[in-house]
């Protein structure tokens, strides 16, 4: 192992061009990897040192971690920031109620007086990225390179750094260890996070979301998929918590909005964390990803999927209070499908062993066997442990779904302790399990009881092997299974467990259907998971060696992994050519909304408001020179999860639009970059201020961005 990281420290520091096609780019290796001359070629007119600098402001320092997993991008002096509808979402369900429907009806602040606080969300900076593979490397000597690149051994590493950095004694601030390049690189990203977020404008869920789950991933696309948020600070421009007294953050940096347009081929790049990718795989690593990853998880989604949908269809509340959990459910559940008719369809696990065949043969002639090995163990374990892969994700999927929750562990610690819990806390004991319950009403638990069916019924028909819980073998045990735990626990009604915990018996607790059911899959669940941490040991050993050898051969050309780390693509705006015959423009306009108009479909309801300003042609400075109205736009820049809600930006590091999905015909692009297939799909700039100012009327706004013709 450590003839390996003395040959990839020199393959590091070969010269050479970098290979310019896909590449989610770390913008600290820019020199190294020499990307600038491959980002002059593409077309940037504006130095490279603008978009990353650790002497001065960057692009750097506008983009940013919207939420947990989208990003952001900073657009005014006064802390303002652009990202996805989409993004937002979670954040504007949990702040609408059926009076304040912000999230269906949605919300624009008029005046910053209006501007919303949004519970529980932060904006985060990176402020400085530093190589500490060496430091990573002698904290961890004798670790296992599984254990080495867990969040259990990095976080304390990171939080050592922090403390003898000079970021030390600043607010909100947090050192990121992130493992690159298969664990052979180690690299800290010290990240500042603003945690007084307020919501400026949410676009209604029918405008912003037009098409909902039967767009999701397609092209042409016309939804206004975006949002606008404010980071607010104290009075020194400090992270602080909510607070009236707080004051919009002043930013030095920050993104100028082109009104010009885009035309066919202009260059275009996009900045943000892109969640993460898998290109350095083996054949049967891809094959056991989209058979024992993606497809239970499809499986599984598409039963829970057409419950939900049934539901929210005949209810207006339900709608709302569904409405995250079925977007987010919606989402995952087309991207795995899809991307396993992407790999078919592109023959990936063919085309990769033909490339192995030729980096064996390169292996040889190197005198390295080592490498050749290291494929041979990954296929063995990957053949070995893929069937336990396949179950614990078809289980896990379903079963999190079910509604009614009890603390197992709890109840049963109080039981086998009762007799020695005397008076007040006896009583606390009993007040502790009750509050950490949710009843259900009559009308839920009828709808997680059929829910439930539906979800063992699969997991019974579609998981791989012999293992099981609560003697569940067929699909005809389920049904009288699942009426007995919602007719007979004393789970399901508050009296009921009231009753017992008062005189409480071990007996009765193990007999109980809901208890047997929660212990039984739990053990169920463990079993399967701790099979699957020794797969992830003993893979993560191979895959460095792996992912090393293949960076020794390419002479360090290729971009790491995506990993939530900050990242720059660039490639330009071009048309779509998906299949024999079939070509898709580089643009839509709004007129395609109303072509697509069903109102029999909840997904084309087109919003009326939106409707009056099409009627009237109420445009204004926002249409194209042919007086149509800009919708989105299609490039070939490579991204994927959490690149949402990404700046997309011109060669002169303008805004032209915001990344909000990707194609169906290139789902694969996780494991594989397709240049004629891979297209990042954007709200156009000239949209959205068009939803800003005449739909919405948040004129204020537009006073503090520097829009240029």
């Amino acid at each position: 192992m450590k003839k390996l990281l003395i040959a990839l420290a020199l393959v590091f520091g070969v010269s050479g061009t970098v290979k310019a096609d896909g590449g989610m780019w770390l913008l600290k290796l820019m020199e190294q990897q020499h990307l600038a001359d491959s980002l002059k070629k593409a077309g940037l007119e504006i130095d490279p040192s603008e978009l990353y600098s650790e002497d001065g402001p960057s692009l750097k320092d506008v983009v940013g971690i919207f939420g947990a997993g989208c990003t952001g991008e900073v657009v005014s002096p006064d802390g303002l920031i652009l990202t996805n509808n989409h993004c937002g979402f979670d954040f504007v369900h949990a702040m609408s109620t059926m009076e304040n429907n912000y999230l269906q009806e949605g919300f624009y602040a008029h005046s910053r007086a209006e501007e919303l606080p949004t519970p529980k969300l932060d904006f985060v900076f990176v402020r400085a990225i530093e190589d500490v593979t060496k430091q990573v490397i002698e904290a961890t000597e004798g670790m296992n390179e599984y254990m080495r690149q867990s969040e259990y051994v990095l976080e304390p590493i990171g939080s050592e750094l922090l403390k003898n950095s000079k970021w030390a004694n600043k607010k909100g601030m947090r050192a990121r260890v992130v493992p690159y390049f298969g664990g052979n690189q180690f690299y800290v990203f010290y990240e500042q996070a603003y945690n007084d977020v307020r919501l400026v404008v949410n676009v209604p869920q029918n405008f912003g979301q037009f098409g909902e789950n039967q767009d999701n991933w397609m092209w042409p696309r016309h939804n206004a998929d975006f949002a606008v948020f404010r980071i607010y600070a104290d009075k020194n421009g400090e992270p602080a918590e909510y607070s009236e007294d707080n004051v919009p953050l002043k930013c030095d940096k920050y993104l100028p909005i082109s009104m010009k347009g885009i035309e066919n081929g202009d260059f275009a790049m996009v900045m943000g964390f892109p969640g993460q990718t898998t290109r350095y795989m083996t054949a049967s690593e891809i094959q056991s990803h989209t058979q024992k990853f993606d497809k239970p998880i499809n499986t599984m989604g598409t039963v829970i999927l057409d419950h939900m949908k049934n539901l929210m269809d005949n209810d207006k509340e339900l709608n709302l209070s569904m409405a995250s959990d079925y977007f987010m459910i919606g989402n995952t559940v087309k991207n795995f499908g899809g991307e396993i008719d992407a790999v078919r369809k592109l023959k990936l696990v063919e085309r990769t062993r033909v490339k192995e065949a030729g980096f064996r043969q390169w292996a040889e002639e190197q005198g390295k066997p080592e490498y050749n090995e290291a494929i041979d163990a990954i296929d063995r374990i990957t053949a070995e442990y893929g069937d336990t892969l396949h179950d614990l994700y078809l289980a896990n999927f379903g079963m999190r779904q079910m509604a009614v929750k009890i603390p197992a562990p709890m109840v049963k610690s109080y039981v086998e302790g009762y007799k020695e819990l005397k008076g007040e806390s006896g009583v606390t004991a009993r007040e502790g399990i009750m509050s950490s319950m949710k009843f259900l009403t009559p009308a839920e638990m009828q709808r997680d009881r059929n829910l439930m069916k539906k979800i063992l019924r699969t997991w019974v028909d579609n998981k791989l092997l012999d293992a099981t819980f609560c003697n569940l073998s067929t699909t005809t045990d389920v049904d009288a299974f699942v009426n007995n735990m919602y007719d007979n626990s004393v789970f399901i009604d508050s009296m009921r467990l009231e009753s017992f915990l008062k005189k409480p018996n071990m007996k009765t607790l193990e007999a109980d259907p809901i208890y047997k059911f929660k212990t039984e899959y739990q053990d169920y669940l463990m079993s399967l998971a701790a099979n699957t941490m020794v797969y992830e040991s003993m893979l993560a050993e191979y895959d460095k060696v792996y992912v090393g050898a293949q960076l020794e051969r390419n002479g360090f050309s290729t971009a790491p992994d995506a990993n939530m780390t900050l990242r720059m693509t660039y490639g330009h705006v071009c048309d779509l050519k998906p299949r024999d015959g079939v070509t898709y423009d580089y643009q839509t306009v709004i007129d395609g909304m109303f072509e697509k108009e069903n109102p029999n479909d909840p997904d084309y309801v087109i919003n009326e408001d939106v409707r009056r300003l099409y009627e009237a042609g109420d445009y204004g400075r926002y249409a194209r020179p042919d007086g149509k109205l800009p919708a989105c736009f299609i490039t070939d820049n490579d991204i994927t999860g959490g690149n949402s809600g990404s700046p997309v930006m011109n060669a002169k590091g303008e805004l032209i639009g915001i990344a909000f999905d990707g194609n169906i015909e290139s789902l694969s692009s996780d494991l594989e970059y397709n240049k004629n297939l891979q297209r990042c799909i954007s709200v156009d700039i000239r949209y959205v201020l068009w939803a800003i100012d005449k739909l919405g009327g948040s004129t204020y706004i537009l006073d503090e961005l520097d829009i240029r013709n």
